[in-house]
């Protein structure tokens, strides 16, 4: 074999191995746009701190008031109905041949 054929062939086997081997090194760190770093915050307390303050938090009379991410839980329907299985089929029965297609036009991606 000669020495040019020999070049071609550690050629081609680098350029094989070099994008494998880029992604070795990285890591997911929280450093890349958007992300937080958490090892650098100054602020660290313990977690009977953060319980004791959010046990303070809820004696607050506004706690009740706040929903979504102020509280961390998120408002409850009620599932309930008032409606009778009689009466709603009495209503479905009543409604206009305008009123059935608008509801089907939520179906049928109108």
């Amino acid at each position: 074999m000669s020495v040019r054929f020999k070049m071609l062939i550690a050629t081609f086997a680098l350029a094989a191995t070099a994008p494998v081997t880029s992604f070795a090194y990285w890591v997911p760190d929280n450093t890349e746009q958007g992300g937080t770093e958490v090892y650098d915050w100054s602020n660290m307390k313990s977690r009977t701190q953060v319980l004791q303050e959010l046990e303070e938090a809820k004696a607050d009379p506004t706690w009740e008031s706040r929903q979504g991410e102020a509280t961390g839980s998120w408002p409850q329907d009620q599932a309930a109905s008032t409606k009778t299985r009689a009466q709603v089929r009495q209503e479905l029965a009543s409604m206009t041949d305008e009123e059935k297609a608008y509801i089907e036009s939520f179906y049928t991606g109108a």
